[in-house]
């Protein structure tokens, strides 16, 4: 590292309590982010992102964010990672809405495409949300913040699990054992649900499927109707019912729903235009 200040006029943003992201310089000149967590609140999750970073290094994707090097000094951890300009919370309110109709199903795609690597590797997410998206300076999509995911073993397709993650992109699994406090089941389909929160989300700018924040929780978990008609496009409404389908069972692995037709009119690889650059210093979705 060349220049690194935990300073606000180099935030990129704020996360959970303890952890702050700064933008360094590294000696070949390059910039990167830099995520501050601290010790005395962040430890496990700082660690277990690190390991989970560690295990899917040697075998990139081009969906997922990009490590360079975990450091420990006596009050914080530093992960430091390739810089990505934006975060889909900030890409998706910056833009017009015929852009997000017209390059919505490229960037769904690509962040399936990167859930689609982690699950191949067993692991399971269980944070995916807007903000731990992240955007490129190509506008490629970029899955983020492993600090609660976890690795299945080679046998398992659940794991047994307090209801992590983040209110209002939960599926209803997971928040009936948040509810109870009791350990749940978590699958790969329950990173699916999420997944088709956040396609609705890319694709009426910012809305949710589940009406306003005071009520999305109770609706997810009682399988109200979601408002998906705002779309105004049947195909697009017939593959995020699928997704965010309140029986488990009935929602598609990764696999099967990059084959649905709503995501196949462009290719994968295509670059969106480039974002702006933006920082941001609210943890706010």
């Amino acid at each position: 590292m060349k220049r690194f200040c935990q300073s606000s006029d180099f935030s990129l943003g704020k996360g959970s309590e303890g952890t702050h992201v700064y933008v360094g310089i590294m000696e070949d000149g390059s910039p990167v982010a830099v995520k501050t967590m601290l010790i005395s609140s962040c430890k496990e999750l700082a660690e277990n992102e690190n390991d989970i970073l560690n295990l899917i290094e040697t075998e990139r994707s081009p969906f997922i964010v990009q490590y360079r090097k975990f450091l420990k000094g006596p009050l914080f951890m530093y992960l430091i990672l390739d810089l990505c300009e934006e975060s889909l919370t900030e890409h998706v309110t910056s833009r017009p809405i015929k852009y997000l109709k017209e390059y919505g199903p490229e960037m769904i795609k690509q962040i399936l495409s990167g859930l689609e690597f982690l699950h191949g590797h067993n692991i399971l997410h269980r944070d995916l949300k807007p903000r731990n998206v992240l955007v490129d300076i190509t506008g490629r999509m970029r899955l983020a913040d492993f600090g609660v995911s976890r690795v299945l073993k080679d046998d398992e397709t659940t794991i047994y699990t307090h209801g992590k993650g983040t209110e209002e992109w939960m599926a209803p699994e997971v928040i009936e054992a948040r509810n109870v406090e009791k350990k749940g089941p978590f699958k790969r389909k329950s990173d699916v649900h999420a997944a088709g929160l956040i396609s609705f989300f890319i694709l009426t700018k910012g809305e949710h499927p589940f009406g306003s924040k005071y009520v999305r929780m109770t609706n997810i978990l009682e399988g109200k109707p979601p408002n998906l008609k705002i779309l105004d496009n049947l195909e697009a409404e017939q593959f995020i019912s699928w997704l965010i389908n309140h029986n488990i069972h009935d929602r598609p692995y990764t696999d099967e729903a990059l084959e649905h037709s709503f995501l196949n009119q462009v290719k994968i690889y295509e670059e969106l235009p480039q974002p702006r650059i933006l920082l941001v210093d609210d943890d706010s979705d």
